[in-house]
């Protein structure tokens, strides 16, 4: 990842952008991935081997059968191969995004609901295999927060504003505007914004995969403030059918209570639930 060098001064650039440029420009420059940025993607694919092997070799292959075995490297092999043939398969379905990030944040959406649809296919029950497929994920995502950690570590000794060095970066890129659209929230001790509109929710909620999105892509922000000493609060997101994802980001923990602010899905039937909100359908089905 590349930080621009005037990234002191990404608070104040995110921030300032009016709204009707946003829209002007999500109107005028939607494109759907060209065929350097879907070549960029599968040559990450040895990368993406190493980090699904790291995640997942050695774990049990099912969650309810201990006679099933643990995944070997050539199960992991197989998967990511399999999976990024599925990929080549999505990329002329992919939509249209008006900005470098969001189009390739929804190509890696797309590798990562094929991943999990291989999975499925081997016979891993589907919230085992949102956990594999998140936890491959977060291979990738940690070094990304890594970097603005380090970064921002740089630049100030304040805590509170190197962590908004690091959550303004993500905005920047690849998270950023038109893309991605939010509004700013003032916040003392922290950062704080609204993300409205984000296109890997709308890409995966709308082939059923819901739970998905939230299990790979949006429970790592969690995990994400942590290393970054803070911590997340959220209690709305889009995928779930909210108006908006609150992002509250504190650089004080707040106290451990037994309930979360965002609990995760857990039984099978908020599973079916949240995957139907999208589609209307209970079956299961990740492709409609």
């Amino acid at each position: 990842m590349t930080i621009h060098p005037s990234i002191q001064d990404l608070s104040e650039r995110v921030v300032l952008v009016p709204d009707e440029d946003v829209h002007r420009s999500s109107t005028s420059s939607d494109r759907v991935p060209n065929r350097w940025a879907v070549a960029f993607v599968r040559r990450g694919a040895p990368l993406i081997g190493v980090a699904a092997k790291k995640a997942i070799v050695g774990r049990n292959r099912s969650r309810t059968d201990p006679t099933a075995g643990r995944f070997t490297k050539h199960d992991v092999s197989d998967f990511v191969s399999a999976a990024f043939d599925d990929f080549g398969r999505q990329v002329p379905g992919l939509p249209a995004e008006p900005t470098v990030g969001s189009r390739q944040n929804v190509m890696l959406a797309a590798l990562t609901l094929s991943l999990l649809d291989t999975l499925e296919r081997g016979g891993v029950e589907r919230d085992y295999a949102i956990e594999l497929t998140g936890d491959t994920c977060w291979r990738f995502y940690r070094q990304w927060g890594q970097v603005t950690k380090t970064v921002s570590g740089f630049i100030s000794r304040d805590p509170t504003r190197r962590l908004r060095l690091s959550v303004n970066a993500f905005l920047s890129y690849p998270f950023g505007r038109p893309g991605y659209r939010f509004d700013d929230v003032p916040e003392e001790d922290g950062r704080s914004l609204n993300m409205v509109r984000c296109p890997v929710a709308d890409y995966l909620g709308g082939r059923g995969a819901a739970d998905l999105c939230a299990g790979s892509w949006c429970n790592l922000d969690y995990a994400l403030a942590e290393m970054w000493g803070a911590s997340l609060e959220r209690s709305t997101t889009l995928v779930a059918g909210d108006s908006r994802c609150d992002f509250r980001f504190h650089m004080a923990p707040p106290a451990r209570s037994d309930t979360s602010v965002h609990p995760p899905v857990e039984s099978p039937a908020q599973l079916v639930a949240l995957r139907s909100h999208f589609t209307g359908a209970t079956n299961g089905s990740a492709h409609g």
